[in-house]
């Protein structure tokens, strides 16, 4: 079994700046979320098999998250000139993903029989092309990562949920990552039900 501060731990040495614990059943999803990746404003719309609409409807993903009792939500925070600096913002990314990989690293080598289901801010770039563009199977399924946001989850609403800090300033970008655990049994009311939960247990290196 994970246990939650061995847990925030691993995320804090990895990199990441704050973290928190939430329950699934805290998090909302939205079909909007998806209707802004149909727009392709990242320019990865059905080009990826972590992203939209390979990796499932909204439904689908939600069933599959809440196959999981709790989630560990994190943070890494990187300093930018300004909301116009692309170059700061896209390191930043980069800086993110390090911590991210590193994170679930550690994660699987410190519990190896733990099922977890981590998913990062933005599209799997663990290829350079991925293989659903050439129809075969993915090719790296222990690392290829799908993002919250193809999840259709509010970012500011998962922080708040998990007691973190969610703004940080004009010359701070903030990134996040949820690293879902604690598998429930598939016939266990928790996944045949959404409520609101209460305050989130939460640890910062602040």
């Amino acid at each position: 079994m994970i246990d939650r501060e061995d847990l925030i731990a691993i995320a804090l040495r990895a990199g990441a700046s704050h973290a928190g614990i939430l329950e699934t059943t805290m998090i909302e999803f939205h079909e909007d979320f998806r209707k802004a990746c149909e727009k392709n404003f990242c320019g990865k719309y059905d080009t990826n098999w972590m992203g939209p609409p390979a990796v499932g409807s909204i439904p689908e993903l939600r069933s599959r998250v809440l196959r999981f009792a709790e989630g560990m939500l994190f943070q890494s925070t990187h300093p930018v000139a300004g909301n116009f600096d692309m170059k700061g913002i896209r390191a930043a990314a980069h800086a993110h993903d390090a911590v991210f990989r590193e994170l679930v690293r550690a994660l699987r080598d410190r519990y190896p029989a733990e099922e977890i289901l981590p998913l990062g801010a933005g599209c799997c770039s663990v290829c350079e092309r991925c293989a659903y563009l050439d129809g075969e199977p993915c090719r790296h399924p222990l690392l290829a990562a799908s993002s919250i946001e193809a999840y259709g989850m509010n970012v500011i609403a998962l922080q708040k949920c998990a007691g973190l800090p969610y703004y940080f300033g004009k010359t701070t970008v903030c990134f996040v990552g949820l690293i879902l655990y604690a598998p429930v049994d598939p016939g266990h009311p928790h996944l045949h039900r959404n409520r609101p939960a209460e305050d989130g247990n939460n640890v910062d290196t602040h």
